[in-house]
């Protein structure tokens, strides 16, 4: 399996990465950096959905976005996961 290439946003390039509930970079990274096995991931060409739990088994959703000639994605937007969310991870668990 590959890793994950992925950045935070620089601070001259818009839009800036939307953290909420209280996430800090480190969640992020944390999250993303996780092997693929234990992630749950969604994506298209251009996007990509990843949710996984940190050390804290906090459930994290990033949502990650990456130009059409680049293969490192920047953070747009992260938060803590909805019970939706949570079922979706547990029904992941259970298929493996």
């Amino acid at each position: 399996m590959s890793e994950l290439q992925w950045r935070m946003p620089q601070p001259d390039e818009s839009p800036p990465a939307t953290l909420r509930d209280g996430l800090t970079v480190a969640d992020v990274a944390e999250a993303l950096d996780r092997d693929e096995r234990r992630q749950l991931r969604a994506h298209s060409d251009l996007l990509l959905l990843v949710a996984a739990e940190t050390d804290a088994l906090m459930l994290v959703r990033v949502l990650l976005v990456r130009n059409d000639d680049s293969f490192v994605w920047r953070v747009h937007n992260a938060r803590v996961a909805s019970a939706i969310d949570g079922e979706q991870w547990k029904q992941r668990g259970d298929q493996r």
